[in-house]
């Protein structure tokens, strides 16, 4: 009876094992069962009953996207150009072409105040500006800074600027010349951002400079400047109109302080923040000559400038909001030293 039994429990192990689609295996005749086990196989099941979470809208929903998340744009239709969207691509030698209106930035600003009404969240009307004011701070800008060097290039040949001690001098200097000379005219022109203000600053500085390189420095910094500022901030279109009937009349000079005092008045800055403004980028512009002509390497020189920061603040509360009549020179060292940089046998920068 025992062997019964353990021959019917090998018999049923063998077949449920072995089984395939509830059938037996083939079993010749005359052949005794035994225990086999073969690889198992997996099933996989999928649960039908599970409950997919549904994203809900926001109520109300954005006026922009109506709660889709996404908006389409009507001028390319997604193809990220304006120019015959109807084919799949351009044809060979044809580019993209995909143009901005002139109040593309103000028309952004007031969808983004819409919006946020919906919201009941308040949002700042110069928060896009912001960004106009950080970038005309960027080295990044293609204004010719870099090479105009503040007669630094001509202080290190002629042995008055050698170690590291020497150059913060140097550019204690530079910015109070900077402060005496330059920011009345960007104060000014930053109150006043008009093309009849401008043009009479500029004849007024054009006058004033009597170093030929600083000159010629001040000129090509301005050009450069308001050439960017008309082309990159279109969402002022006042800065285009100005630099084209300006260029038209062909007696504006396009000196440097008066045209960055402008922008800033165009791009919301108030007098002393411009003053300041144009303080930093000199300061920025020295150190990074410094730094090209390997005085001092990139970490000394951000030091550097962190270090003479408080003192530029100083400089700046001593000079800020004054009248074009009080211009003057303080540094006439520093003058004398940049009219010899055309002498220079060899040299980086442009002045």
């Amino acid at each position: 009876m025992g062997f019964v039994v353990t021959l019917s429990l090998s018999t049923t192990v063998r077949n449920e094992a072995t089984s395939f689609n509830g059938l037996s295996p083939y079993q010749p005749r005359g052949t005794l069962p035994h225990l086999s086990i073969r690889k198992p196989s997996w099933v996989v099941r999928t649960e039908s009953n599970v409950r997919k979470k549904v994203k809900k809208k926001p109520d109300p929903p954005c006026v922009v996207c109506e709660g889709s998340g996404r908006v389409d744009c009507h001028r390319c239709q997604g193809r990220g150009r304006t120019n015959m969207v109807h084919l799949e691509m351009l044809p060979k030698g044809t580019f993209s072409n995909l143009t901005f209106p002139v109040n593309f930035g103000r028309n952004i600003i007031s969808l983004i105040m819409q919006t946020n009404e919906e919201r009941e969240k308040p949002v700042f009307e110069n928060s896009f500006l912001q960004w106009s004011q950080w970038q005309l701070l960027d080295s990044i800008l293609p204004t010719g800074g870099f090479a105009h060097s503040f007669g630094l290039e001509a202080a290190v040949q002629s042995r008055l600027v050698s170690d590291s001690n020497e150059l913060k001098t140097f550019l204690i200097h530079v910015l109070e010349n900077t402060g005496s000379l330059f920011l009345p005219f960007v104060y000014l022109s930053c109150m006043s951002p008009n093309m009849e203000t401008w043009h009479k600053l500029d004849r007024i500085l054009d006058a004033t400079l009597t170093n030929e390189v600083g000159r010629k420095a001040s000129i090509s910094q301005g050009s450069a400047l308001m050439r960017v500022a008309s082309a990159v901030f279109a969402e002022i279109p006042s800065l285009k109109t100005m630099r084209d009937s300006s260029m038209k009349l062909g007696t504006v000079s396009f000196h440097h302080a008066p045209i960055f005092g402008l922008t800033c008045g165009a791009l919301g800055f108030d007098s002393t923040s411009s003053q300041r403004a144009f303080m930093f980028i000199t300061m920025r512009d020295v150190v990074s000559a410094a730094t090209r002509l390997n005085l001092i390497g990139p970490l000394g020189a951000a030091l550097l400038q962190h270090q003479v920061a408080p003192i530029a603040e100083v400089i700046l509360e001593k000079w800020m909001n004054r009248d074009v009549e009080e211009a003057c020179q303080t540094m006439p060292l520093l003058d004398t030293v940049q009219g010899c940089h055309g002498y220079l046998f060899s040299r980086l920068f442009s002045s």
